[in-house]
């Protein structure tokens, strides 16, 4: 008996885990261990999501709740199927004392019976909760894909944050470079004789303002890997991130878009499937309506209890609800309540999901169009830095003149390098909002695009 006791308290802990697990690893076809990264080594972004995916705890938060989702549907199933226990019992009574007599003894009984217990019928209920417990299931099973392509996202944006601003440290430095060789020259110009004060307080000015916005872009740096190795749970902080995951896509044409989101997005299948578990809900509060038959059998191995040569007995029990002042009826309302409010959230979340995707896709293309633009400012503002350059040389251009070329130089490269990782979070928010895996390359949504020349942008320092 202890042994049975011991067995049936044994839980296989790691195989409960691995149920989850499972769900989160389906479409990961490059499976690496999460410990194989070491601190300092190269991080590309497939690696940042796979770290994220093995080891963020709000997965695991959400796997646990699928993980109860299977055991209710255990629990329910197992409502079909009959109880047996071994109860024994032991009655022990001081008998009545007549006056004028001795202690007579006192009654002992000692019965043990095997009980076992049926529900025959119990209105229906027991297989609409079986099915309710498969919806909540699958609702269950959504949300923690749904919550897994969130976080992805957030990682990828934290990625993608990091080398937008190491570039645009890259940018600043390559820019004080050239501001710093300007400082000493001008300094000497004007030791010379040969320029204003004036021309050396601005030169200064403007590679002050350059190292103040240098200091703000490490500061965004630090910050991001932070909230990365945050996201990550493993030591990213000082790993060298390597941009290879393959982003050169474009969306397909926005109604396709829109209909595979509306066929795969995971909050939205959670949501259909929590609909109809709350409409299982109301069969199984209906329920209560209908009799409910049970059956309860004893076979005794011992009985000292009358009739003593009586081995087993068994009882069928009816119930049949006739009046529960209202508490059933108040159920059925509550239940039906439940479900009108179930396919509320579903319909928000299908007119959210399609605003999500209109939004998404107009940024994207917004951005492309923005890089395109800014491609060509920066190449004019490197042709009007230049020609300022030389018409001060000639004195035909003042020093005022050639510091807003500068400025105007490293603004356009600054904004075209931000909005060179902005666009490719723009498509991972794309594919997010479409219901597509991060981790999936399928050509259903995009297709390749042509070439258009580097993506990163050009060195600050002037031709």
């Amino acid at each position: 008996m202890l042994l049975t006791f011991a067995f049936g308290c044994a839980v296989d802990q790691q195989k409960e885990v691995e149920r989850y697990r499972a769900v989160l690893r389906e479409g990961v076809h490059d499976q690496r261990s999460a410990d194989a990264l070491a601190p300092g080594q190269p991080l590309t972004l497939r690696d940042a999501l796979l770290l994220a995916n093995e080891r963020n705890e709000n997965l695991g938060v959400s796997g646990e709740d699928y993980v109860q989702a299977l055991i209710d549907k255990d629990r329910a199933a197992a409502a079909f199927l009959p109880t047996i226990s071994l109860a024994p019992t032991y009655f022990i009574q001081d008998p009545a004392r007549p006056t004028g007599t001795g202690n007579p003894p006192r009654n002992k009984q000692l019965d043990v019976p095997v009980t076992g217990s049926a529900n025959l019928f119990n209105g229906f209920r027991d297989v609409a909760n079986l099915r309710r417990a498969a919806d909540t299931i699958e609702q269950r099973r959504e949300l923690l894909l749904d919550l897994q392509q969130q976080l992805l996202l957030d990682v990828a944006g934290a990625y993608y944050r990091v080398l937008s601003a190491e570039r645009s440290v890259q940018v600043l430095e390559n820019s004080i470079r050239v501001q710093d060789e300007r400082v000493r020259d001008i300094r000497g110009r004007h030791a010379a004789g040969l320029a204003r004060p004036l021309d050396v307080a601005q030169i200064e000015a403007q590679a002050a303002a350059t190292r103040v916005s240098l200091l703000q872009a490490r500061r965004d740096v630090e910050n991001g890997r932070s909230f990365l190795e945050f996201l990550v749970a493993a030591p990213v902080r000082q790993s060298r991130l390597v941009d290879e995951y393959p982003l050169d896509r474009v969306p397909g044409a926005l109604e396709e878009v829109l209909k595979f989101a509306e066929e795969n997005r995971r909050d939205l299948l959670a949501a259909r499937a929590a609909s109809l578990a709350a409409r299982q809900n109301v069969e199984v509060a209906v329920g209560q309506y209908y009799p409910s038959i049970a059956l309860d059998v004893n076979y005794f191995l011992s009985r000292n209890s009358t009739p003593t040569d009586s081995e087993w007995n068994a009882l069928f029990s009816v119930n049949l609800p006739i009046f529960s002042a209202g508490l059933i009826e108040a159920d059925v309302r509550t239940a039906w309540s439940q479900y009108r409010q179930a396919k509320l959230d579903e319909s928000r979340t299908s007119r959210s999901i399609e605003n999500d995707v209109r939004g998404a896709h107009e940024n994207l293309t917004s951005s492309d169009k923005q890089i395109a633009e800014l491609r060509v400012q920066r190449a004019a503002a490197a042709d009007a830095f230049r020609q300022a350059e030389e018409s001060y040389k000639v004195g035909l251009a003042t020093n005022l003149e050639r510091v807003a070329a500068q400025d105007a130089l490293l603004s356009a490269e600054l904004q075209l390098a931000t909005e060179q990782y902005n666009r490719k979070v723009l498509y991972l928010t794309l594919l997010r909002a479409s219901g597509r895996s991060l981790f999936d390359d399928a050509p259903s949504i995009a297709v390749s695009r042509p070439s258009t020349g580097p993506a990163t942008a050009p060195s600050t320092r002037p031709e």
